[in-house]
């Protein structure tokens, strides 16, 4: 209670059980529609009815029914149903394994509700308020339900109704809107409506929900599958219209066998395993982030968080663990050591804070007397202070001297700064004449002590900051104390940069946004001063953290690009915030951002290995389909799905999965998809060539037109001259797409080499793997009849062979040529650099 008469306490009884019960068969209670994570149909969507996956169906039942006119694929053409089958069955069960875990988590860390009934407190549920109601509010909470305030004048927050930032003061009467905050004072409330009555449900649901990131990556493969879905789509309908040119399709039968050879390319223009990579990743990292007791709201946000290159942390919790003590009064008046000790018992009781400076005052003279009050200025964020005012008139405020309106405040700061400049934390005990009339004490006051606090700095505090600074992650300490003071907390804590400090007492908010990036330790801030602060370090470009736990982080914890709240915080921190570590271990960051980061950081190095295979799918395709088209003659697609399986399975697949699990705590580059597109071409760029120079050498080697390969090795032509099927027959022509398969697989396993550098012993061990396994499939294709891939290069010459080693050993040895020397010009462009700057 805040207001000392007692006399409305009588009035608030609260409901009976009766009451309570007849109020629910009402349906007067106070439930709304409350979505842990992603819908039921939602998960559906992404996982079964995706765009792709509906696209990759109906080839899957034209190929069938292809197949049951004229037999002409092999169980392994269709592995990548199983593929399909896999990553549906995966996602799905990530995806409901998230969601249950999210909401059992949402559950746990509901905070409960503090209401009267039967004439005593209880806590319930928020959704279990009834209307009547009388609930029970202390600063740091948010109003659960639009109530009328009974007993006590408070300060409320409603920014996340009207936007404004500014306290709003409520008398008895008024009326707290759910979803704003009490910022200072403790009150009695009715509860005068329920549910979707309520004034946020009407405006809006986002109010009081986290606000979904910005995601490269999701932005990136939006982009990315948008303009595949295009490109896919207008390749069809042509494919379809120029194979109709040549004499059209004359039954049903035709047109279906027509669609089935346009199906190969395709199946491989579509990087099916790139999404369902991506929302597995996220998804592990997320629920590897749960059993770290961190709690994301948003898949998401474990990107943010991993991108981020500035963190700004308070000092309270993150540096310090919270537990204050009491380490001197420095008596500087008249009075007895134990009339200031009656002073400050009474006024910390009157004004009912349960912060932790509260709690170590009330500790540290838990046996001292109380005195009767008239007037009660409870702390407010703005103030800095609170105070009382006794039945004599006489006024005593404690808090920050700086906000007072004190006598000799020059004098007073400079003796004060022999304990701040320790790394204490210094409250003024202040007396003034006149008693409290508003929401501020504006008339001079002369200092009664000093009261010395000392924070403890946390045990692991130095590594946990040595891991952000080493790992180029920028640390600014935002905080309400004393600048000094927190200055020096930092300092001991290993925070580079903790002597460049400055105090915000009175600055503008203006100034503040040019001074953002030139300080590390910022003192005495307010909350429009934290969220400024916020926003001028993400005008420089940088991707901002930001931790709070308290209602005057609410603001900057709304502007950050990730936003982290302690579960002991108050509701409003945890509310607006993506991330809630559920023990309060500030400890854990680095492994919640090192989780981050080796998800993006692999993602984006297997990403390539998807996009190196699309891009030649589409170029061959292309090839293929202009080649057709001037020939005027039905020259097919050369590839299978099957003969691509090496490539799919072993080059990207397997070795996609098992190099996602690596660690990497690599700083991010921005710039997800482009990242990955720069990676991909030029190895898509050295397959394609290598496995056009295939079919090139056998044009020139024996003369005839383009063509498509031997029949008796998986290739098909369509249209064929009476001479070239009898130089098929004799055995005469060279297998040219038996070598391209060949080549391509094995380049596929240098693609992922290249991919993988630098090689660690553990990437050694996955592209060994691979290269092994690949290596084991051809030799077996070669000496024995096995037709694993749908080809058999057991038909294929020495020279053959020759030929595509010197072809692969050309392209390894051109690739890292051109790498080099680009290197080399890069190294003497920085050079040169320098040396202009000397």
């Amino acid at each position: 209670m805040v207001d000392s008469d007692n006399n409305n306490k009588d009035i608030i009884k609260g409901l009976s059980s009766l009451e309570v019960e007849e109020k629910i068969k009402l349906g007067q209670v106070n439930k709304t529609k409350m979505i842990a994570g992603k819908t039921v149909w939602e998960i559906l969507r992404t996982d079964v009815f995706s765009f792709f996956n509906i696209m990759l169906f109906s080839i899957f039942a034209f190929m069938l029914y292809a197949n049951s006119v004229r037999p002409q694929f092999v169980l392994l053409d269709f592995f990548f149903m199983g593929v399909l089958g896999c990553n549906i069955i995966i996602g799905l069960y990530q995806d409901f394994k998230a969601k249950h875990l999210m909401k059992k988590l949402k559950v746990i860390t509901t905070p409960m509700c503090r209401v009267i009934r039967d004439g005593q407190e209880a806590e319930i549920r928020p959704s279990e308020i009834v209307l009547g109601d009388i609930i029970v509010l202390k600063a740091g909470e948010q109003v659960p339900s639009d109530s009328k305030l009974l007993d006590a004048k408070v300060q409320v927050n409603e920014s996340m109704l009207t936007g404004e930032s500014h306290n709003v003061e409520k008398n008895i009467g008024d009326l707290l809107y759910s979803g704003s905050f009490i910022t200072s004072g403790n009150c009695h409330a009715e509860v005068v409506k329920v549910g979707k009555d309520n004034y946020i449900e009407t405006i809006t649901e986002k109010a009081k929900a986290f606000k979904r990131n910005p995601s490269h990556i999701l932005k990136g493969l939006k982009v990315l599958f948008r303009y595949l879905g295009i490109i896919i789509i207008c390749f069809f309908i042509t494919a379809i219209a120029v194979y109709a040119s040549f004499g059209g399709y004359k039954s049903w039968n035709e047109f279906i066998i027509g669609i089935t050879s346009v199906a190969p390319q395709m199946i491989a223009m579509i990087p099916s395993g790139l999404y369902l990579l991506t929302s597995m990743a996220l998804a592990t990292g997320v629920l590897s982030l749960f059993k770290k007791k961190a709690n994301v709201q948003d898949f998401y946000s474990i990107e943010m968080l991993a991108r981020s290159d500035v963190i700004c942390v308070d000092k309270t919790g993150t540096i310090t663990d919270g537990n204050l003590s009491v380490v001197k009064i420095d008596n500087v008046s008249k009075m007895s050591d134990e009339e200031i000790g009656v002073i400050i018992h009474s006024l910390v009781t009157a004004t009912g804070d349960e912060n932790v400076t509260a709690k170590a005052l009330l500790k540290e003279f838990e046996n001292c007397t109380t005195l009767e009050v008239q007037k009660v200025l409870p702390f407010s964020s703005d103030n800095k202070y609170s105070g009382v005012s006794m039945m004599g008139g006489t006024t005593y405020l404690i808090g920050a001297f700086e906000f007072m309106n004190i006598k000799n405040k020059d004098v007073i700061s400079k003796e004060a700064e022999q304990y701040t400049s320790k790394g204490f934390r210094v409250l003024a005990l202040t007396k003034g004449i006149s008693t409290i009339n508003g929401d501020s004490y504006k008339d001079e006051v002369e200092l009664v002590a000093f009261i010395v606090l000392q924070d403890h700095v946390k045990e692991d505090a130095k590594e946990t900051f040595e891991w952000f600074q080493s790992n180029g992650v920028q640390v600014k300490v935002i905080s309400g104390d004393n600048a000094l003071t927190v200055s020096e907390v930092a300092r001991s804590a290993g925070i580079k940069g903790a002597e460049k400090y400055i105090s915000l007492e009175g600055m503008s908010i203006k100034d503040v946004k040019k001074i953002a990036n030139d300080y590390v330790v910022f003192g005495r801030v307010t909350p429009e001063q934290k969220e400024a602060l916020v926003m001028a370090l993400k005008a420089k470009k940088h991707t901002v953290a930001m931790v709070g736990d308290g209602v005057n982080d609410m603001l900057a914890l709304k502007r950050a690009d990730c936003s982290i709240a302690m579960n002991s915080g108050s509701l409003s921190a945890r509310n607006v915030s993506h991330v809630v570590l559920m023990d309060d271990n500030f400890s854990t960051m680095p492994s919640v951002v090192g989780e981050g980061r080796r998800v993006i950081n692999n993602l984006e190095r297997t990403g390539s290995l998807f996009l190196t295979k699309t891009i030649f799918a589409m170029v061959m395709s292309l090839v293929f389909l202009i080649i057709t088209a001037a020939s005027k003659s039905r020259i097919v697609y050369s590839y299978q799905p099957s003969n691509l399986f090496i490539w799919e399975v072993l080059g990207i697949g397997l070795s996609a999965f098992f190099i996602a699990l690596e660690p990497d705590s690599k700083p991010i580059k921005k710039g997800f998809l482009r990242n990955i597109l720069i990676k991909a071409a030029p190895f898509a760029g050295m397959v394609i060539i290598s496995t056009l120079l295939c079919y090139l050498l056998f044009i020139f080697q024996d003369s005839y037109i383009f063509y498509t390969g031997v029949v008796d090795s998986g290739f098909r032509t369509l249209h064929m001259s009476k001479d070239y099927a009898d130089l098929l027959k004799e055995g005469g022509a060279i297998g040219a797409t038996a070598m391209s398969i060949l080549v391509f697989s094995l380049l596929s396993i240098f693609v992922l080499f290249m991919t993988c550098r630098p090689l660690t012993l553990y990437r050694g061990i996955v592209c060994g793997a691979s290269a092994a396994i690949t290596l084991s499939i051809i030799v077996v294709c070669a000496f024995t009849n096995a037709n694993l891939i749908k080809v058999n290069f057991s038909r294929l010459t020495g020279e053959n062979i020759i030929t595509v080693v010197i072809i692969v050993l050309a392209a390894v040895a051109i690739t890292l040529l051109t790498e080099s020397i680009i290197a080399a010009i890069k190294i003497k462009d920085k050079k040169e650099e320098v040396e202009n700057e000397d």
